[in-house]
């Protein structure tokens, strides 16, 4: 069985990484491994053709992201399945086609981030035709329990298609390391729908080192004078989830179209043993059991999220126990080997037809 990806972001670079050894590949969602279970898998992007320049004159002038892959799409019936979490005008492009000749392969499976979100109330002639194109995918991936119970009820005719699989950490490559904590708060994440307003009105004032992993990005607000903001090589960013007293995951869910944001971040920082504080999404919902293994705070709440932080940071005793349950929780639902392994059987129930 052969599988291909469709990256909505440049891939080309981080599996040049993962040759070389030096990021375990979990941002390709299963990619890399999926061979470790008789599955082929590739990915096709405009940066494997062209020079760096002029792919990206093409994907800001000509495709965008939604449609970078449009220029391959005779290749994608050499695949069983298509995956990807972004493609949206490639997608459009195939229903079409796949509706006015109704061929059966490849399947379409959609790598869910908000597929709610991108649906909305299905009312505007955007939103009818996003659900035009689920309605018509072969099956659907979610990083959220909650959003795969809410797809198969509002499209009943996909029920056993919808799989709730985290993409997952490499628990090897993030793991405890020893190092003594001797920083303070730590964020990492480059979505743009990061609350960061929220988290630095928190912290202001704490007392403690404040770190930022992450670069400007659209409306990123620039962080007062305590925040010290960098963005970091893999190895780098190590060294600070080591150093780092408390984890948080920072997150404003109003534009509705990316809940799914933080996942790596909670990821990382569970398989890092750490004491994590996080927004109360569906998302980290899945995850984090409040006071178990985690603090859950209320979207936006500044007063919420300083209270979290402060007690942990004072509690040396609960920082240990949080963290620990952390890694476990990591090591038993997280491991991205074991999850590699349920996405393949997925995969080849799907291109079986048993579901």
């Amino acid at each position: 069985m052969r599988v291909l990806y469709l990256f909505t972001g440049v891939r080309t670079y981080l599996l040049e990484s993962v040759k070389r050894g030096e990021d375990p590949g979990d941002g390709t969602w299963g990619m890399v491994r999926l061979p470790h279970f008789g599955v082929e898998a590739e990915h096709l992007e405009l940066e494997q053709v062209f020079p760096d320049p002029m792919a990206k004159w093409l994907r800001k002038n000509i495709f965008g992201n939604y449609g970078a892959h449009i220029p391959f799409f005779s290749h994608f019936f050499r695949y069983d399945i298509i995956f990807t979490a972004g493609a949206f005008y490639s997608q459009l492009l195939f229903v079409a086609v796949q509706v006015l000749f109704r061929f059966k392969r490849p399947l379409w499976v959609m790598h869910d981030f908000s597929i709610t979100g991108f649906l909305g109330n299905e009312a505007t002639p955007r939103q009818k035709i996003f659900r035009f194109m689920v309605a018509h995918c072969g099956g659907i991936v979610t990083i959220s329990r909650e959003e795969s119970e809410k797809l198969e009820k509002r499209f009943p005719h996909l029920s056993g298609k919808v799989a709730y699989i985290p993409f997952g950490v490499d628990t090897e490559f993030f793991k405890p390391t020893g190092v003594q904590q001797q920083g303070g708060v730590l964020a990492a994440g480059v979505d743009p729908d990061r609350d960061w307003g929220t988290l630095f009105n928190a912290c202001d004032g704490l007392g403690v080192e404040v770190v930022a992993a992450t670069r400007p990005r659209g409306k990123t607000i620039v962080p007062p004078s305590f925040v010290r903001r960098k963005f970091f090589t893999i190895k780098e960013l190590l060294d600070e989830y080591a150093r780092a007293k408390v984890v948080v995951v920072p997150l404003d869910t109003s534009t509705g179209i990316n809940d799914a944001m933080g996942s790596t971040a909670l990821f990382e920082a569970m398989a890092m043993g750490k004491a994590i504080v996080a927004t109360d999404t569906h998302t980290m919902r899945s995850h984090i059991t409040h006071d178990e293994n985690g603090l859950l705070v209320p979207e936006g709440d500044v007063a919420a999220m300083r209270r979290s932080i402060q007690e942990l940071l004072n509690d040396a005793d609960r920082r240990a126990r949080l963290g620990r349950a952390a890694r476990a929780y990591a090591i038993e639902h997280l491991d991205a080997e074991k999850l590699t392994g349920k996405l393949a059987e997925y995969f080849k129930k799907l291109v079986a037809g048993k579901h």
